[in-house]
């Protein structure tokens, strides 16, 4: 919009049409400001004013003549006003030469009928019957006649469910005393497809102040929409893969295909390994400082492998150190990413948790192993052994214990141990069978609390540091004989799968003690 303050920049657009148009010399300037001057396709002055420029402002007239002064003095000019809707004079725009009303109107006309804006002077009644509409129209594939005959109304193209927004919009503004309307709705063309246009109407008013006619400038901003709503659409569905990856124990990583593989971009689920994603992004923490030692060659090797091959993607799996220390098995499916000259420069992966997978295959192979060496031997010892060396190979159980039923001094002894101090040996090394460990064993059930221990044991098991125990008793021909007992000095607690282990090994091993055992006593 031109206003009484427009400067250079917003006048520029006119006077460069103007001029594209009729080639001639060509000035401009608002009432406030100086403006423009163009010749042969250039800007050649950006501060400009003339005597004819600032007459035509005073006196809001057109002015044909020759100048007495100035830039152009001596030769024929044509200056005319440019009004605000209120009929006040705002700026001024001429040309070097004398040209007639018609053919400046002309001029504008195919201005108009050239640009995309389709102009409109409706009436103020129902559905807005138009009393002009520009030739460009036809872009809708209407003619002017559709519309000037009164054949077709201007409310009966826009969309059903933006009518009734449109009109309370304008009610609105009329309403709140205001001299425009801005908005934006779907219309159909002649061919009933669907298109959206951005409307500005200036509402006009009579002598009297009622609203008598709405002139409109309509542009087809369908494509614009349409990109908006593809875009929308991308960040909703950005948004909802970020949610579905945060929400999931898959961890999304960018990685530069460059040594120790610096990330570029981590999800925030990353959390889940002890890190956060500033520690990746940031360049604090290298993904490939995080890999097993052990393992990191062999990532190397399969990364270079794949991407020297030409693949795309492949999948490995690794051990990891989290945030705190703790080591993780992690599964990787990786997605190479190359430049247009087929060079690998970025890694996707996604990495997952597979520690507990990894566990339970590990304990299956332990308890198969262990049964087949179980049938390999009869000597006590030897079987005390193999069970307390086959658990201690799970993660987090560093400390066990067998103990067998003694009949004859009603007690159960501690016959194996491993991991635990002379100290500590000492005092756990019997109970008594009305002791509360004894008869907590008695019960048949496993245990997994702390609470196993008396109150004057608390001390001795506090000072041996474990935090976290399983007691499975020895259960054979309805009798107890005996228990297993794990400890671990950095778990909190017993977790399910390890508890499962230890009920299936103590189900597995008491029919190879229980024998031996009776064997003994009758010898």
């Amino acid at each position: 919009m031109i206003s009484e303050n427009a400067g250079p920049e917003e006048l520029e657009a006119i006077a460069v049409a103007v001029h594209s148009l009729v080639g001639l010399p060509t000035t401009i300037r608002s009432l406030n400001r100086k403006g423009l001057r163009l010749e042969k396709g250039k800007i050649i002055d950006r501060d400009y004013t003339g005597p004819v420029l600032e007459e035509v402002l005073r006196t809001g007239t057109t002015v044909r003549g020759v100048p007495k002064g100035g830039t152009y003095l001596g030769r024929n000019v044509a200056v005319s006003p440019i009004f605000s809707e209120d009929g006040k004079v705002i700026a001024a725009i001429g040309i070097v030469d004398l040209l007639s009303i018609l053919k400046m109107q002309e001029i504008i006309r195919t201005v108009v009928n050239n640009s995309p804006a389709v102009v409109f002077l409706w009436k103020n009644q129902e559905k807005w019957p138009s009393e002009f509409v520009s030739e460009n129209v036809v872009q809708f594939g209407y003619t002017v006649e559709d519309f000037i005959s009164g054949g077709i109304l201007y409310g009966d193209i826009i969309h059903p469910d933006d009518l009734k927004r449109v009109e309370e919009e304008l009610e609105k503004r009329i309403r709140r005393g205001e001299v425009d309307l801005n908005t934006e709705y779907r219309i159909f063309t002649k061919a009933g497809d669907l298109r959206w246009v951005n409307e500005r109407a200036f509402i006009q008013r009579n002598e009297e102040g009622e609203i008598s006619h709405l002139q409109g400038l309509v542009l087809d901003v369908t494509e614009r929409k349409e990109n908006e709503e593809a875009l929308r659409k991308s960040f909703e569905m950005e948004r909802l893969l970020k949610t579905i990856i945060n929400n999931s124990q898959a961890v999304a990583f960018l990685w530069e295909n460059k040594e120790n593989l610096p990330a570029e971009y981590v999800s925030e689920n990353v959390t889940q390994l002890g890190y956060t994603v500033e520690d990746f992004t940031s360049g604090k923490v290298a993904y490939g400082n995080i890999i097993h030692g052990d393992d990191i060659g062999r990532v190397i090797e399969t990364l270079k492998r794949n991407t020297a091959e030409g693949q795309d993607s492949f999948g490995i799996e690794y051990r990891i150190f989290t945030g705190d220390g703790k080591m993780l098995w992690v599964d990787e499916k990786t997605f190479i990413q190359r430049d247009a000259g087929g060079k690998a420069t970025h890694l996707q992966g996604l990495v997952v948790d597979i520690t507990e997978r990894k566990e339970a295959q590990k304990m299956l192979e332990i308890q198969r192993e262990l049964g087949m060496n179980l049938n390999t031997t009869w000597n006590l010892h030897a079987i005390l052994n193999l069970v307390l060396d086959a658990c201690l190979q799970i993660n987090g159980i560093d400390t066990g214990g067998i103990y067998i039923k003694d009949e004859l001094l009603d007690q159960i002894n501690l016959v194996a141990s491993r991991g635990i101090s002379p100290e500590f040996k000492e005092r756990v090394s019997r109970y008594k069978a009305d002791s509360n460990e004894a008869k907590q064993i008695w019960t048949e059930k496993p245990i997994y609390s702390m609470d196993f221990y008396s109150e004057n044991m608390a001390e001795a098991v506090s000072r041996e540091g474990i935090t976290a125990v399983a007691v499975i008793p020895l259960k054979y021909s309805n009798e107890i004989i005996g228990s297993l007992n794990f400890a671990s000095h950095t778990l909190d607690k017993i977790p399910w799968s390890i508890r499962n282990f230890l009920e299936s090994i103590a189900l597995q091993v008491v029919n190879h003690i229980a024998p031996v055992c009776i064997q003994a006593d009758l010898s």
